[in-house]
């Protein structure tokens, strides 16, 4: 069988349809259930896969945001008792962000969420072939972009 340019094109929307569709959709569920988003999760999930804990500089490279987005990010996570900014102990200015008690059970509860929602539109839809299927195309995929490292280092919670 010979794939055609109509065949990858209509892959290609697809797959960027798809992506928008369900990040927005886990997006507004998380917004409705938490008062905060997916890059809020991540920062907590990147925290939490760290100890709990991180430098301000080591989080930056974790989630790519800007100095400036991770500032308010943590400012409203820490106005939400879900984070703590503190001072290292033996540094003049270098700062760590930690999640609080609070900020354990929240995000514990965000992981809750987010395996439901993957579950209702991914594993609850596609047999176990079709789940198989995808996810060596998507490894593929990544791997001749030389993205494949990246989404496992980013799994690990390293920068």
């Amino acid at each position: 069988m010979t794939v055609t340019r109509d065949d990858w094109m209509l892959t290609w929307v697809s797959l960027i349809h798809a992506a928008t569709h369900f990040r927005a959709g886990l997006e507004k569920r998380f917004q409705e259930e938490f008062g905060f988003g997916l890059s809020e999760q991540d920062l907590m999930k990147q925290l939490k896969m760290n100890d709990g804990q991180l430098r301000l500089n080591e989080l930056g490279d974790r989630i790519y945001f800007s100095k400036a987005g991770i500032t308010k990010m943590l400012d409203r996570l820490e106005k939400a008792d879900l984070v703590k900014r503190e001072p290292l102990p033996g540094a003049r200015r270098a700062m760590t962000a930690r999640l609080t008690e609070h900020g354990e059970a929240v995000f514990k509860r965000s992981r809750i969420t987010l395996a439901d929602y993957v579950r209702r539109v991914l594993r609850d839809p596609l047999s176990d072939q079709a789940i198989l299927s995808l996810q060596s195309g998507l490894t593929s995929l990544l791997d001749a972009h030389d993205l494949l490292d990246g989404q496992a280092r980013h799994l690990r919670g390293d920068p």
